[in-house]
């Protein structure tokens, strides 16, 4: 019996990075803390800084992907970081930065050392995230990535404008804002089947 490859998606959202992966067949687990999301398919609903490894899977996994919360980068006007440079408070503002979320993600990437993995946020966090992960990976539209994975020519992919997901009366605005496109994740899991696929050979 051949068991299915496994894919930890962490601050999951909507779980746009992982939908790809669920249709391809893959077995999915998505995490995130925002009970609004519990109708998510393979939600559970759980403190990713609560949570231990070892309860995250017995089985090893394929690819892990984090998507730590991207509100305090922001740039969008009204985004916290953008308020502060307007008025001139951008080093106090820096010098407040919470980056648990993201230490936290690279602890559980470290931690069950998967195959795959990849951490992605908004072009705001750059400055506060290189000097963790290093340099981007890749760049797909608004959305950045840091980790190792196969790479893909992302002026290949069709993708709206962020600002065309913004649902603004919703409970739920910053997830619609955040989602990761159908696009992107069927461009990440066709490249990691393709390279599963040569080494097989």
């Amino acid at each position: 019996m051949t068991l299915k490859k496994m894919m930890l998606d962490g601050y999951a959202g909507f779980g746009g990075q992982s939908q790809a992966f669920l249709d391809a067949g893959w077995d999915v687990l998505r995490i995130d803390n925002n009970p609004l999301l519990a109708d998510v398919e393979r939600m559970v609903i759980m403190d990713l800084r609560a949570a231990e490894p070892f309860n995250i899977s017995k089985h090893g996994i394929e690819y892990a992907h984090m998507s730590p919360p991207c509100h305090q980068f922001s740039l969008a006007y009204n985004a916290p970081r953008a308020i502060a440079i307007r008025e001139g408070f951008e080093i106090e503002y820096d010098e407040r930065m919470d980056m648990t979320d993201v230490l936290n993600a690279k602890r559980i990437i470290d931690t069950l050392q998967p195959r795959y993995w990849s951490l992605e946020n908004v072009r705001g966090a750059i400055k506060y995230i290189e000097p963790i992960l290093g340099p981007p990976r890749l760049i797909v539209g608004a959305w950045v990535y840091w980790g190792n994975f196969p790479m893909f020519d992302p002026s290949t992919i069709k993708i709206a404008r962020k600002a065309n997901q913004d649902k603004r009366h919703s409970p739920l605005r910053a997830n619609y804002r955040a989602h990761i496109p159908i696009e992107v994740s069927q461009a990440f899991c066709r490249a990691m089947i393709k390279q599963t696929s040569i080494l097989q050979f």
